[in-house]
C-alpha cells in the first residue's frame, strides 16, 4: 500500500527558509565565538608571568628517595610522576580553581625525603599566593586519601614561572640552549648548569634560576638565604626530633670584610651520622672547616662574609637536632688573647681542627682506654669532671700527625708568651710539636719527645708576631696505643716569658730487656738474591710474643722464590705467615707451622712479607730460608700451539677439554665448561656449555631437574631451578643434554633447537635455613626485647633450634664454631683456623650437637676435614676478610637437627636495627666458664659508622659489620668465634655474619664484630665450584 505526496504551501516554504537561515547564522556565531575564546586562551597559556608556574613540595611518607628517581627514564621516576601530578590534580579539582586548572608536570625529584619539584598551568591570569593557598587547601581536603603519599603542607612553596621564550617582536628573540645529560636550563634559556650546582650560594644563571628562593628553600625551616647582620635557622621539626632522612643548606652572607659566629643554642644530633657542616664561601670554592655532630660544638667563626650550611641525616636515629643563631662579627676586633686562650671546658674555643691529618684531637673527662696511657684528670679542674683534648686512638703502624690551630694572631711589636700545658704518657708516645706559622714559613717554639708519665707538664714559648700567623700544635704517632698526648689551658699574655720551667723527667725504658727483641731487631728489608734468613737465635729457639716482619724485595719486573731449608714451629701456636706483596691487603701465599718440610712459595709482583708471630708459651728451632730472585719463578714453560695447559703445568691436547673427560691430573681441562649467561635485553639467566673451543646453548629438550641440580652444584651452589625461553638465531649453535645408564652426560651439538626453547638456569642454596624441630614462639625477637641469662647475656638454646651450628674441635677440644652451608661445607672465621691449617687430621667438626659435655649423642654426626680455605685476603693484625671454608671428608646426613643455612644474596645489605640471633659454646662471661648447653641471644645490627666509632681501634670496612647493645651485656665471646649472626627472612634462616672479633666481651660500647656474609657469596661459590665433579650425577 502507498501514500501519496503532499505538497507545501508557499507559507510553509518561507517559514523553512527562514529557519535554515536563522540556523546558519547561530553556526556562525558559535564558530567566531570559539575562535575568540581559543584565541584568548592561547594568549593566556603563553603569559608565563600569569599562567604558569613553578612548584616545590616535599612528600614526607610513603617513598623513599633512591638514585633512580634522578632518572627521567627510570620506570621509579616515571611511577612517582604519575602518582605526585594525580595528588596535586585531585587537589585543585576540590578548590575553586578547579575550571582554571589546565596540569600539573613533575619535572624533578631532589633527596630530602623526596623533594618534588613540578609545574603548573592554569587558563586566565592568576596571582601565586592564590596558587599557593588553593593548592594547600586541596591537599588538606584530601588528607586521608588512600594513595599512599602524605605530602607535608608546610613545604608546598609556588613561584611564578619565569620567561623561557618571546614572541619576536621589537625585542631579539631567544634560543633556548640544549643542554647535556646532567645538566638543566637556565629559565631564561640562555645557559645551563649541573644539579652539583644547584643552590650552591654561587649564581650560574644570568636570571638566578639556580638560585631560586622557591626553590632552593630548606625543609628544615623553609630557609635558604640567610641576609642581614643577624638571623637563624633550625633542624626539621625543632625542638622535635628532625626527620630521617634529611637534608638541608643554608648560605649566609653578611657585610664583605666581617665574618660570621654561629652560636647553637640547642645542638644533639647522633654522633658521626647526622652530621651539620659548616663552611667559608660558597659555590664550588667552599672550605670545610667544622663538621659537628653529638653534643653542643659551642660557639663557632666562619672567617668570611659568605658562608654555605649543611645538615645531612641518614635512616636511623632522630634526635631533637638544633637551634642556632649568627651574627656578622668584625674580626679585627678580636684580639689575640681570645684567638688563643681556651681551658676545654666548654669547647674548642676558637682553634680550628686541620680537616687533611690523620683525625680529629677530641675533648675527654677522666682517664681514656687503654690503660697506662693519657691523663687521668684535667689541668683545669684537677679532677674527672674537667676537661681536656687528646689525641684520637687509630690503628696502624704508619707514622700519623694530629693538628690544631689558631685563628691568625695580629702583628704587633711586642712580645706575647704562649703558655700551656701538655700530658704525655705511655711506653709508645713519640712527639710534640708547636710553630709558628707564617705563609708558608714556620718556626719551631717547642717539641718534645717520649713519654713523661702520667702528669701535666707546663710549657712556655715567646712569640714575636710581626706578620700575621697561626699557631699550630702538632702531636705525632707511630704504632700501638700507649701513645697519648694531652694539652689543657693553652693562653697568652703580653710580653716575654720568665724563667723556663724545669724539664720534666722521663719515664725510663725497661731496665731488663727481653733476650730476644719482640720484633727480632727488625724489621728487615731484604734485597740480595740468594740471601739466607732465619728466626732470632736459630736454631736455639727464637722466643715469646715475637712479631717479625722481614720485607724480600727483587727487582722491578721480577718475582721471588722462598725456600726453607729448615723449618720448625711450635705446632698452631707459633706460625710464619707469607704475603704477596707488602700492603695489608696482600694475598696470603701460606700460613706455616709444625715441624715439617713446605713446598717453595712464589710471589707474583717483586716483592714479598713474611711475619713470624709467637704466642706466651712453648718454642722449637725455628726457621732457615733463603730466597731467589729472576723472571716467570715458578711459572711453567708455555704450552705448544693446539696444547692446554693443566693448572700443574703440564700440557694436554686441546681437542680434550671440556669434554667430559678429565685429562689434567687437577682436573683443571673441565673445570671451566659451565656459563651461565644474562641476556642484555631479558636478564634471562641462559644455560651454556663449553665444548672444547665452543659454546652451545643447551636446548630444553630432554632437560630434568636431576640436571639443573647437577649443574648447579658444578658452579659451587646447592641446588638449582630451570625456566625456559625461545631460542632466537643469536642463541646457536645448540646442545641437547642427556644422561647416560651410567650416569654420565650425553650433549649432542646442533646448528638448531627442535624444541625452540633454550634453558634458563638459576642457581641458589634452597631447600635451606628451614628448622625442622617445633620450637616455642621467639618472644624476644617479636618484642625486640632484650633477653636475660647467659653466648654472654643469652640463654640456653631449645634442642634442635640452630640445626645448621657446628662445634669445631682441635685436639678434641672445642676451639670454634662454625655453619653448615651444605652436606660437605662448613663456613668459619679465617682466625680460627689460621696456623691450624696444615694438620687437618686434628680437627673434628660435630654436627647435631646440643650439649659439650651431655651424654645424648644420638643426634650427633662428627665428621673429618679434608680441605681448609682461608679468604687470601685474611689480615690477622686488621680483621680484614676474616671468613674461610671447611670441607668435610665426608657428607654429612641431613636430620631434623642436621639442615644448612641460607646464604644471603651477594651484596645483600644488613638492615640497621635488625634484630638477629647469635649462638655458640664460648665463654659465658668475659673471664667465666664456657657453655655446655648451646647458648643463644638476640642482638640488634648496628652502622658501620656506630661500629667504627665505638671499636675505634680497627678500620670497619665493607666486609665486616657488627652487632650488640649500645650499654653492653650480651655479645659473642671467647670460642663463640666462626658461629653463626643468624637472621629471619621470608625463606629461612639466613647467615648474616660470621663471629671475628670484638674487645673483651658484652661491654658497654664494645659490641661484637662479624666478617659480611653477603660480601663472600660468590667466593664461597667459586671456592665450592672447584670441587664439583663433572663425571657423572
Amino acid at each position: 500500500m502507498s501514500r501519496s505526496a503532499c505538497r507545501l504551501s508557499s507559507a510553509e516554504l518561507l517559514l523553512t527558509a527562514l529557519l535554515a537561515l536563522l540556523f546558519g547564522v547561530c553556526v556562525g556565531l558559535c564558530v567566531v565565538t570559539w575562535l575568540a575564546l581559543d584565541s584568548t586562551a592561547a594568549a593566556g597559556d603563553g603569559d608565563a608571568s600569569g599562567s604558569e608556574f613553578t612548584g616545590r613540595l616535599v612528600i614526607s611518607n610513603g617513598s623513599v628517595f633512591t638514585e633512580e628517581l634522578l632518572d627521567r627514564n627510570s620506570a621509579q621516576f616515571k611511577a612517582l610522576a604519575y602518582d605526585t601530578e594525580q595528588k596535586i590534580d585531585d587537589a585543585y579539582s576540590r578548590t575553586s580553581l578547579k575550571e582554571q586548572f589546565r596540569s600539573s608536570k613533575v619535572n624533578e625529584f631532589r633527596e630530602g625525603s623526596v623533594v618534588v619539584l613540578f609545574d603548573l598551568v592554569f587558563r586566565g591570569t592568576l596571582d601565586l599566593q592564590t596558587v599557593q593557598e588553593q593548592l594547600v587547601d586541596g591537599l588538606t581536603q584530601a588528607d586521608g586519601a588512600d594513595d599512599g603519599l602524605l605530602i607535608d603542607l608546610d613545604s608546598v612553596r609556588i613561584s611564578d614561572k619565569p620567561t623561557t621564550t618571546q614572541r619576536a617582536s621589537t625585542a631579539e628573540a631567544v634560543t633556548a640552549v640544549r643542554c647535556p645529560d646532567g645538566q638543566t636550563a637556565c629559565a631564561d634559556g640562555s645557559a645551563c648548569f649541573s644539579q652539583s650546582d644547584l643552590c650552591d650560594g654561587a649564581q650560574d644563571c644570568a636570571d638566578g634560576t639556580d638560585e631560586d628562593q622557591a626553590v632552593c628553600a630548606t625543609v628544615c625551616d623553609g630557609q635558604f638565604l640567610l641576609l642581614g647582620p643577624t638571623g637563624s635557622f633550625h633542624s626539621k621539626n625543632f625542638p622535635e626530633a628532625y626527620d630521617s632522612p634529611t637534608a638541608c643548606r643554608w648560605i649566609i652572607r653578611v657585610t664583605e670584610g666581617l665574618a660570621v659566629k654561629i652560636v647553637f643554642h640547642t645542638f644533639h644530633t647522633e654522633h658521626s651520622i647526622d652530621v651539620l657542616e659548616l663552611y667559608e664561601g660558597t659555590g664550588p670554592t667552599k672550605t670545610l672547616t667544622h663538621s659537628l655532630s653529638g653534643t653542643s660544638p659551642g660557639d663557632t667563626w666562619l672567617l668570611s662574609h659568605e658562608a654555605t650550611v649543611e645538615f645531612n641525616a641518614d635512616y636511623s636515629n632522630s634526635l631533637q637536632g638544633f637551634s642556632a643563631s649568627y651574627t656578622a662579627e668584625n674580626f679585627s676586633d678580636l684580639s689575640n688573647e681570645e684567638k688563643i686562650n681556651c681551658s676545654f671546658e666548654e669547647n674548642f674555643c676558637l682553634w680550628r681542627q686541620e680537616f687533611y691529618d690523620d683525625g680529629d684531637w677530641l675533648r675527654a673527662q677522666g682517664a681514656v682506654l687503654p690503660p697506662d696511657t693519657g691523663p687521668s684528670f684535667d689541668h683545669t679542674t684537677g679532677n674527672q669532671s674537667g676537661t681536656y683534648i687528646v689525641i684520637p686512638r687509630t690503628p696502624g703502624s704508619w707514622e700519623k700527625r694530629f693538628r690544631i690551630y689558631s685563628l691568625p694572631l695580629t702583628p704587633t711589636k711586642e712580645s706575647m708568651c704562649l703558655q700551656f700545658w701538655y700530658h704525655m704518657f705511655g711506653e709508645e708516645v713519640w712527639r710534640l710539636t708547636v710553630t709558628a706559622q707564617e705563609g708558608s714559613s714556620g718556626t719551631v717554639l717547642f717539641q718534645k719527645e717520649g713519654n713523661y708519665g702520667d702528669s701535666w707538664n707546663y710549657a712556655q714559648a715567646t712569640l714575636t708576631i710581626a706578620a700575621e700567623a697561626v699557631v699550630v700544635f702538632e702531636a705525632q704517632k707511630r704504632a700501638g696505643f700507649r701513645n697519648d698526648i694531652a694539652l689543657d689551658d693553652i693562653s697568652i699574655v703580653s710580653g716575654s716569658c720568665g724563667v723556663a720551667p724545669p724539664e720534666p723527667t722521663p719515664v725510663p725504658p725497661p731496665t731488663t730487656p727481653p733476650p730476644i727483641p719482640e720484633d727480632c731487631g727488625g724489621p728487615f728489608d731484604l734485597y740480595d738474591s740468594n740471601s739466607t734468613f732465619s728466626s732470632p737465635n736459630y736454631p736455639n729457639g727464637y722466643g715469646h710474643r715475637a712479631s717479625c716482619t722481614w720485607t724480600l724485595h727483587a727487582k722491578e719486573g721480577q718475582n721471588i722464590q722462598l725456600h726453607f731449608q729448615d723449618f720448625a714451629l711450635e705446632m698452631a701456636y707459633d706460625v710464619l705467615e707469607i704475603r704477596d706483596g707488602v700492603t695489608p691487603y696482600s694475598e696470603l701465599l701460606g700460613v706455616l707451622t709444625g715441624d715439617r718440610s713446605f713446598p717453595d712459595l712464589f710471589s707474583t709482583s717483586s716483592q714479598m712479607t713474611v711475619m713470624l708471630f709467637t704466642d706466651v708459651s712453648g718454642n722449637d728451632r725455628g726457621f732457615l730460608a733463603n730466597f731467589s730472585t729472576g723472571f716467570n719463578l715458578g711459572q711453567p714453560d708455555p704450552c705448544p700451539s693446539g696444547q692446554f695447559q693443566c693448572g700443574t703445568g703440564a700440557c694436554v691436547s686441546s681437542s680434550g677439554v671440556c669434554d667430559g673427560a678429565e685429562d689434567c691430573a687437577d682436573g683443571s681441562d673441565e673445570a671451566d665448561c659451565v656459563h651461565i649467561i644474562k641476556d642484555d635485553v631479558t636478564a634471562a639467566e641462559r644455560l651454556r656449555l663449553q665444548v672444547q673451543n665452543h659454546l652451545y646453548t643447551v636446548c630444553a629438550q630432554d632437560w630434568s631437574s636431576q640436571l639443573s641440580h647437577f649443574f648447579c652444584r658444578y658452579l659451587g651452589y646447592r641446588s638449582g631451578e630451570a625456566g625456559f625461553s625461545s631460542a632466537v638465531d643469536a642463541d646457536a649453535p645448540f646442545t641437547t643434554v642427556s644422561v647416560n645408564a651410567n650416569g654420565s652426560l650425553d650433549l649432542k651439538p646442533s646448528d638448531t633447537c627442535l624444541s625452540e626453547k633454550i634453558v634458563s638456569l638459576h642457581c641458589d642454596n634452597q631447600p635451606c635455613g628451614a628448622r625442622k624441630v617445633p620450637l616455642k614462639r621467639e618472644t624476644e625477637v617479636e618484642t625486640g626485647g632484650k633477653q636475660e641469662g647467659r653466648v654472654v647475656g643469652g640463654q640456653d638454646a631449645q634442642k634442635g633450634a640452630w640445626p645448621w651450628i657446628v662445634s669445631l674441635r682441635w685436639l678434641g677440644g672445642h676451639v670454634c664454631g662454625a655453619t653448615l652451608i651444605d652436606r660437605e661445607w662448613l663456613i668459619t672465621a679465617a682466625h680460627c683456623v689460621h696456623g691450624k691449617n696444615v694438620h687437618l687430621s686434628n680437627w673434628a667438626a660435630v654436627l647435631g650437637l646440643h650439649s659439650q659435655f651431655g651424654s645424648d649423642n644420638s643426634h650427633r654426626q662428627v665428621h673429618a676435614v679434608d680441605q681448609v680455605i682461608m679468604h687470601k685476603r685474611y689480615n690477622r693484625r686488621t680483621k680484614e676478610s676474616d671468613f674461610a671454608l671447611m670441607h668435610l671428608q665426608t657428607p654429612a646426613n641431613f636430620t631434623d637437627y642436621i639442615q644448612p643455612i641460607c646464604l644471603p644474596d651477594p651484596g645483600a645489605p644488613a638492615e640497621e636495627g635488625r634484630k638477629c640471633f647469635i649462638a655458640g659454646w664460648g665463654l659465658q662471661a668475659e673471664d667465666g666458664a664456657v657453655a655446655d648447653v648451646l647458648q643463644e641471644a638476640v642482638v640488634p645490627i648496628l652502622s658501620n659508622r656506630q661500629c667504627q666509632e665505638w671499636l675505634p681501634e680497627y678500620s670497619f670496612s665493607e666486609r665486616m659489620l657488627c652487632a650488640g647493645f649500645a650499654d653492653g651485656g650480651v655479645d659473642t665471646c671467647q670460642g663463640d668465634s666462626g658461629g653463626p649472626l643468624m637472621c629471619e627472612e621470608a625463606g629461612g634462616w639466613v647467615l648474616v655474619g660470621v663471629t671475628s672479633f670484638g674487645v673483651g666481651c658484652a661491654r658497654p660500647q664494645r659490641p661484637g664484630a662479624y666478617a659480611r656474609v653477603s660480601q663472600f657469596v660468590q667466593w664461597t661459590a667459586e671456592k665450592r665450584r672447584l670441587y664439583s665433579d663433572w663425571r657423572g650425577l
